[in-house]
């Protein structure tokens, strides 16, 4: 293990930023009484959260706008026992370990609707942009007993604006420019007129990237349009539509390293209408389908099978129920079908390594229907139990049964919270593995399965100023799909098991100051192979702090540290560099119609890499403004 402490390189930026702290304690104390906060993902309703048994964690609208966040990616690195493994170039794909679960474990969803996955059952988390979003729910461990398959580590859910409730239209216009030939420009719009609400983000991101061939050009596009049609019948339409144009110079060193021609287009538009009838004060049914269609095309790539084009669709239609039987217990019920296409048309010619060359080497369709059923109910004043189930039924897979209980009691006298959850999960293989074209495994017909659970306590104190929380998870996996470097193909035989500590604390004692930190403890292991499971560190600590020396300007300090991990292949799995990511944000509201802002990322210019041989972004600044109006 490689540990790096950098010495005086931060020291007066850190004496300036709790300089403030003596003069910012004499202040007017933040209110307390704050709302609980409310969450959907736990439980498909929206119920407070320290009521759902979950670790659930939320970042809000506020907290996107304050720390500017652009991208997804950016976002998640803050949840705790979540690790973003990026390849160091823009719009590369990202690897999402949530409580080390694999990338294909866990689900990403918009608004609970299921985003398409690529071949390898990877989501494109890198393309999707942060304009239109209100927040961000992370459901941690297992979800499977009402979202189904691909929830081994958890749900991601990405929930959109809308104008509905706005008295009149917002209007937001940005431009930001700055390191390796960066520029974004976006224009959004949202508001209400009548029966109807609406609300519009467009988006254009350019860059040069720093290492030959990684540019990008992104384009985004988001909107949600509503309708109230009766005072108990809503109607809602989600569009969305994106397009990436990203070179790829693959890694620094080795086979293929620094490709000045490998080019990746991706594409992806989906259509989504709801409607939601309040049947009558305790009953609510609402009805969704979505289309999505995801396009990849590859040039210039020197391997066969390099060059292609993949398509991947989806039909998803669900029926939910809820109804509360009393103020106490809330039952919610569903159903689903999703009717999944994909196909690779593979561009090289054929070959001994490439037998299906200038043909469709992959093209298959699938099918899943669900029905699950959850039971939300408060016994006793403070004390809350949930239990739900599922059956999963697939066209090309072993069916499946997941299931989930849990409960949380709030101590009226100090309002601590103790909460623990227990479940079952389960992941059907993804194409890539599935595959004999992309060297899978046709007979991988059972899922990979984990149990999990978890137990924890929070507490508010300081006149609910500040919050202070620990986790503790397990999650154990079997039928683990892993590649087997001595007979070079994929197996199904592996056991595997994740287990940690999560930590965090909150403080916010005034208006002018705050402060958070994270610390993850994980123990990922191949339980079979005796080997840790690569890219999950053992140590993450992350955090900021933040001051407003004026009510108009506010300067933010935060930090990743990531500590012992490893990375590689077989038997070069080794120890890889720790590094510590510091990230200064300000911001100036000048006045009620602009903000400036700035930003450096990576600012004591750390060398490291996310993903073994892909070296990660340098030292970068950034500027902007932001028009209201």
């Amino acid at each position: 293990m490689f540990i790096h402490i950098p010495r005086g390189r931060s020291l007066t930026l850190t004496a300036l930023l709790f300089g403030f702290i003596f003069k910012l304690s004499a202040e007017t104390p933040k209110k307390a009484g704050v709302m609980p906060e409310r969450v959907i993902t736990a439980t498909k309703t929206e119920t407070e959260s320290w009521r759902t048994a979950s670790s659930v964690t939320v970042i809000d609208r506020k907290k996107i706008d304050e720390q500017q966040l652009k991208m997804l990616p950016d976002a998640l690195r803050q949840v705790p026992g979540l690790v973003i493994a990026d390849r160091g170039t823009p719009g590369s794909t990202n690897g999402i370990f949530l409580r080390g679960a694999n990338s294909d474990q866990t689900l990403v969803v918009i608004d609970g609707r299921p985003v398409p996955a690529n071949l390898a059952g990877l989501y494109n988390i890198e393309t999707m942009a942060l304009d239109n979003v209100e927040r961000i729910e992370v459901l941690r461990g297992p979800a499977a007993s009402l979202y189904g398959g691909k929830t081994l580590g958890g749900v991601i859910n990405i929930i959109t604006r809308s104008g509905r409730g706005l008295k009149k239209p917002e209007t937001t216009l940005s431009w930001e420019g700055g390191s390796y030939g960066f520029s974004r420009e976006s224009l959004g719009t949202r508001g209400s007129a009548g029966i109807y609400d609406w609300s519009l983000e467009l988006s254009r991101t350019d860059t040069q990237g720093y290492r030959v061939n990684s540019q990008m050009q992104l384009n985004n596009s988001a909107a949600k349009f509503g309708a109230q049609l009766a005072d108990t019948l809503r109607f809602d339409l989600d569009l969305r539509y994106y397009n990436a144009d990203v070179g790829d110079p693959f890694a620094s060193t080795g086979f293929g390293a620094n490709d000045p021609d490998n080019h990746v287009l991706t594409e992806f538009w989906s259509l989504s209408p709801r409607l939601v009838w309040e049947t009558t004060d305790r009953w609510t049914q609402s009805l969704t389908y979505q289309f999505g269609n995801f396009r990849q095309a590859a040039t210039g790539y020197n391997f066969g099978g390099g060059n292609n084009r993949i398509t991947s669709r989806s039909h998803f239609w669900e029926y939910q129920s809820v109804f509360k039987a009393t103020d106490q217990w809330t039952i919610t019920a569903g159903s689903w079908l999703q009717d999944l296409g994909y196909s690779r048309y593979n561009n090289d010619a054929p070959g001994i390594f490439n037998p299906g060359g200038n043909s469709y080497d992959v093209d298959q369709a699938e099918t899943n229907w669900a029905v699950f059923l959850q039971s939300q109910a408060e016994i006793l004043p403070g004390w809350n139990v949930l239990g739900g189930i599922r059956h999963d039924s697939y066209s090309d897979f072993g069916n499946a049964t997941t299931w989930r209980a849990g409960t949380s009691w709030r101590m009226p006298w100090t309002q601590t919270v103790l909460h623990a959850n227990y479940g079952t999960a389960f992941a059907p293989a993804s194409p890539q593995n599935r595959e004999a074209a992309l060297f899978g495994n046709p007979a991988f017909n059972n899922p990979e399965r984990s149990t999990g659970f978890e137990f924890g306590i929070e507490q508010p104190f300081a006149n609910n100023q500040a919050t202070v929380s620990l986790t503790y998870f397990r999650n154990d996996i079997r039928n683990l799909i892993v590649f087997d470097p001595a007979l070079f193909l994929l197996q199904q035989i592996n056991q595997a098991r994740t287990r940690g500590l999560e930590a965090a604390f909150n403080w916010q004692p005034c208006d002018s100051f705050g402060f958070n930190a994270q610390y993850t403890y994980l123990d990922a292991d191949d339980i079979t192979a005796g080997t840790r499971l690569v890219r999950r560190p053992r140590h993450t600590l992350s955090g900021e702090v933040w001051v407003k020396p004026v009510p108009k300007f506010r300067l933010g300090l935060g930090a990743l540290y990531i500590i012992d991990r490893e990375d590689g292949f077989g038997p070069a799995q080794a120890d890889v560099e720790d590094y510590l990511r510091l990230r200064l944000t300000a911001s100036y509201e000048v006045c009620k119609n602009l903000e400036i802002f700035g930003r450096v990322e990576n600012l004591l210019g750390e060398r490291y890499s996310e993903v073994l041989g892909f070296p990660s972004m340098r030292t970068g600044a950034y500027a902007g403004f932001r028009l209201r109006f």
